[in-house]
């Protein structure tokens, strides 16, 4: 079962977000931010490149399994964590993400970073969580936007070989509307 965050909970996870260093923050934030936004992997946080996020587009190109890349889009709230965060960052890299010393991001150290804010935040919260989040409420957003939902757009978007897999989704957000729009038969009859 896939916990789908509230506004409130996706708000408290960026307000547990304190780091000593103000640019190591921002570049937490948009991380986080990336992850629940456009649905990449911690692995792909980690390849991203700077020169492959085009912010004026709201996209980036994204390395993911089996070395393929595939276009996601990009919010504005994750360009604007993402711009703070490079107008802050003392170092220089190719790579849109870096650690402390300038050096690329390793899957551990953003899978380190998750973990201590897990463990600030009143329920769970993993990398693998905030993809999950991100597809159910891709296809939700779609759903009351456009009155449907196209499974094939996800599929691409998450980068996933099987679209079986990416039907999981669907049935979430299947769940989280059919179960919202609450029609009551009894309704009808006795109120």
């Amino acid at each position: 079962i896939v916990k789908v965050y509230s506004e409130s909970e996706i708000k408290l996870i960026f307000d547990s977000i304190h780091r000593q260093l103000d640019w190591i923050e921002y570049r937490d934030k948009a991380i986080i931010s990336f992850m629940l936004d456009s649905g990449i992997r911690q692995e792909e946080v980690c390849l991203l490149k700077a020169k492959n996020i085009f912010c004026e587009r709201s996209r980036m190109v994204v390395r993911g399994k089996g070395d393929k890349e595939r276009v996601v889009p990009l919010g504005k709230h994750s360009i604007a964590l993402y711009k703070k965060y490079c107008s802050a960052c003392p170092h220089e890299s190719e790579m849109a993400f870096v650690t402390k010393t300038g050096s690329a991001m390793k899957t551990n150290t953003v899978k380190l970073m998750v973990s201590k804010l897990d463990k600030k935040l009143p329920f769970e919260i993993s990398s693998h969580k905030l993809r999950h989040n991100f597809a159910t409420n891709y296809c939700l957003d779609m759903y009351y936007e456009n009155g449907k939902i196209d499974i094939y757009r996800l599929m691409i978007i998450m980068g996933h070989e099987d679209i079986s897999t990416t039907r999981r989704y669907l049935h979430i957000a299947n769940e989280i509307i059919a179960s919202s729009e609450c029609l009551s038969h009894l309704d009808k009859i006795f109120i």
